[in-house]
């Protein structure tokens, strides 16, 4: 492929504007100097805010504190001094300390605005384009990359990020259900519409008890709902509360003597776990000094040691791990004190529409005898999928059929080397195509949270920029003409 002179602008092209797209972009702003041409495709702005950052529900808190919520890994206070500067304002909070867990809502609207302050201080070599639309289809031209979006528009650009965020979860009960079809069903529960029609006395089902979970039964506090809620799970987990007066625990895994298998490395954490117990320290402190090499452990893993993984800790992991703030700890427990909440054990055997309610059957676990319920509403929190095989939206099965992308061998992701750079199917890269975030949750494991996606996103910008431009007319935005996309 011939290649631009260097007097040319390349043109990068970002599919996603939610926090992983917005960050990518901020970064390209911030950090280039040359010329180059940032597009970002969202298809339901504003950017930054996605389905976690676009709730408006005040009880919707960040799992993490606010002095750790930086959006820019060389400035670990912006959001913090952002957040401060806004205190008392309209929603705001009249005061924030660096330990507070703030309203989702908030952190969506600092996104938004630090792409606003990357766009006025970037250079002035720089441009920025917002296209509002979808994008489904992607394919190699003579020219280089081609994007079509959905009403036909084509974008020819140098290079493509997927920021796509996480994905829809799997049907509760994986097989095709008439039930699916009835305004019973919730499948999306973020979305704003997920609970109309729900008065205030009726009982709902939540299939899954993490945090998609304890969003629901904030959310139905927030609304004043009075009926009994029932959250199933298949092993009765839940997230559990951070602590933040604990103060870090000292390293006891360096990259240098990480364990290379499963049983070698639980040996390890339980034995910390008790050596620390017995002087004071709490379990949460541990687990947390591991984050900094979870990454590092992952890729030490081999495919086996990964699957061995998935099959017999990642659910005690993700509720150990992956912990709620003590405001909304305290409201699941008041709410299950009072019995408005309850949680189950075990595995969902049958969903049915009737005239009185949704009709559902649970097998408990441990037990012989099934338990009847008749719900409202069946909500769907099982977690988001990772396999994007399955997922039918056109522009992935495109990426598919063309052998642009391919799945990991545990279909935990999107193939692709753990710097963000996509291997084509069967392995080769692909030199122009990258992606970050939840799609690297395969390569990496702990892929899907801002203090991760930062990173990821100064690293894949700096990478970008040092990428040669393409040949042919990539530079000229949006071509008027219009193309049959592939899908």
């Amino acid at each position: 492929m011939t290649k631009l002179s260097p007097s040319l602008p390349r043109s990068i092209a970002i599919v996603g504007g939610g926090c992983a797209g917005t960050l990518v972009a901020v970064q390209l702003l911030r950090q280039s100097r040359a010329p180059v041409r940032v597009i970002l495709i969202e298809r339901n702005p504003p950017v930054g805010c996605g389905l976690a950052y676009g709730t408006e529900c005040g009880d919707h808190l960040l799992n993490v504190p606010a002095e750790r919520m930086s959006a820019l890994p060389d400035d670990p206070a912006h959001f913090l001094k952002w957040a401060q500067a806004r205190a008392g304002h309209l929603g705001f909070p009249d005061s924030i300390g660096a330990d507070d867990f703030l309203p989702r809502w908030i952190y969506g609207r600092y996104l938004g605005e630090a792409l606003e302050e990357a766009k006025r201080f970037a250079s002035r070599t720089v441009t920025f384009q917002m296209v509002v639309g979808e994008a489904v289809n992607l394919e190699e031209s003579e020219v280089g990359p081609l994007l079509t979006l959905s009403d036909g528009r084509t974008l020819e650009v140098d290079a493509v990020v997927l920021a796509l965020g996480v994905l829809p979860g799997e049907y509760p009960i994986r097989r095709a259900l008439p039930f699916y079809r009835t305004a019973r069903y919730v499948h999306s529960p973020l979305l704003p519409a997920a609970m109309s029609g729900v008065a205030k006395r009726d009982d709902l089902l939540i299939v899954g008890a993490g945090l998609t979970a304890v969003d629901i039964i904030v959310q139905c506090r927030q609304l004043g709902h009075r009926g009994v809620i029932h959250a199933l799970s298949r092993r009765g987990l839940r997230p559990l509360a951070h602590d933040p007066a604990l103060a870090p625990y000292p390293a006891f895994l360096s990259a240098e003597t990480l364990p290379l298998t499963l049983a070698q490395t639980l040996h390890r954490v339980r034995a910390e776990v008790r050596r620390a117990s017995a002087s004071g320290v709490d379990w949460r402190a541990v687990l947390d000094s591991i984050r900094p090499v979870s990454q590092l452990l992952w890729q030490g893993y081999t495919w086996e040691e990964r699957a061995r993984f998935m099959r017999h800790v990642r659910p005690f992991w993700d509720a150990l791990r992956h912990r709620i703030s003590p405001a909304t700890a305290a409201i699941v427990a008041e709410m299950e004190a009072a019995g408005r909440l309850r949680f189950h054990a075990g595995r969902l055997v049958s969903l049915r529409d009737t005239p009185e309610g949704a009709a559902a059957i649970i097998k408990p676990r441990g037990r012989e005898d099934f338990v009847a319920l008749r719900v409202a509403k069946v909500i769907n929190c099982t977690g988001p999928r990772t396999d994007y095989s399955k997922y039918q939206h056109p522009l992935l099965i495109n990426l598919l059929a063309a052998g642009l992308i391919g799945h990991d061998p545990l279909a935990l992701g999107i193939d692709a080397f753990p710097t963000g750079e996509v291997r084509r199917y069967g392995g080769r890269r692909a030199g122009w195509l990258f992606t970050l975030g939840a799609p690297l949750k395969g390569v990496l494991w702990e892929s899907t949270s801002v203090s991760e996606i930062r990173v990821q996103a100064h690293d894949l910008a700096r990478r970008l920029l040092a990428l040669k431009a393409s040949s042919g007319p990539a530079l000229s935005g949006l071509i008027g003409h219009h193309r049959t996309s592939a899908g």
